[in-house]
């Protein structure tokens, strides 16, 4: 294991710390874009581990009122489904499913369902496909420790920093930052405050549960096309904060391209691309 930590450090030349301009003025408009009642109350306690009270963020109703809104009373979201389409073309996710995938615990509507279960389904096909790819790779060493570069790779906070947010997920989420509005707003480090505001994880738990809503309502052949033209390729990182290491980038492009490119169509038999190709 440690031999294998050296190793892959060796590969990957150094990354500064702070966050680039482009990744931290993207968290930042995806903050302030929020509404006041999105933001944990300043009066709120801190959620303790296995604790079971309402009373984290805003969720402040009990008994009756606390009670999840049938399916049938509650009001169509289609924005959601919206999203996921154009990002997943020529995908049609299931209008409540989508609902759930972008809908995290924090937030008082979770309620009527949030994206836990599926998140922890998505983590288990990513990890089976990464698994499957290292495993095929030419280029895969006795000193790779696959434990390792799994969880270096589909680290959660990785997955939402650099797929989440190329994905805009931002924009849709529904979820609870982990501090008040006016701690965001006042003065501070800003690169140490939105590392650990919670938008990078609560965006990489949507990337899992995407990714699990896929495999379940589309098949695996659709979700392996997926996570090798839509997620992998935005693992491909030079740093030693996560991502992918160096020896295995080129593998990752060839079958990339191979599956129809980062744009390419889900749905479409690998057969049919390769001849559009030529």
């Amino acid at each position: 294991m440690g031999e294998s930590v050296k190793v892959l450090e060796l590969q990957c030349p150094a990354q500064t710390s702070a966050l680039s301009t482009g990744t931290r003025g993207y968290a930042q408009a995806m903050l302030k874009a929020r509404n006041d009642a999105d933001y944990m109350s300043s009066s709120a306690p801190t959620p303790r581990t296995n604790s079971t009270s309402s009373a984290w963020g805003k969720r402040e109703k009990f008994g009756q009122a606390a009670q999840p809104t049938p399916l049938w009373q509650m009001k169509p979201e289609p924005h959601f489904a919206t999203h996921l389409n154009a990002l997943f073309k020529p995908l049609d996710f299931n209008t409540e499913v989508a609902r759930r995938c972008l809908t995290h615990a924090s937030h008082p509507s979770s309620i009527n369902g949030h994206n836990a279960g599926m998140s922890f389904l998505g983590r288990r096909v990513l990890e089976s496909y990464l698994l499957l790819f290292l495993n095929s790779s030419k280029n895969l060493k006795p000193s790779h420790d696959f434990h390792f570069i799994t969880n270096w790779t589909l680290n959660t906070y990785t997955l939402g920093q650099h797929v989440g947010s190329k994905w805009g997920l931002g924009r849709v989420m529904r979820w609870v930052p982990t501090v008040t509005k006016e701690r965001l707003t006042g003065p501070g480090d800003k690169d140490a405050l939105l590392q650990s505001v919670g938008l990078y994880k609560v965006q990489g738990d949507a990337v899992a549960a995407v990714t699990g809503a896929i495999y379940e309502q589309f098949g695996g052949s659709v979700a392996h096309r997926a996570f090798h033209t839509r997620i992998l390729p935005n693992l491909l990182l030079d740093g030693k904060n996560g991502g992918l290491p160096l020896p295995f980038h080129e593998d990752v492009l060839e079958i990339c391209e191979r599956m129809g490119g980062v744009e390419g169509d889900l749905m479409k038999p690998l057969e049919a691309q390769a001849e559009d190709s030529q």
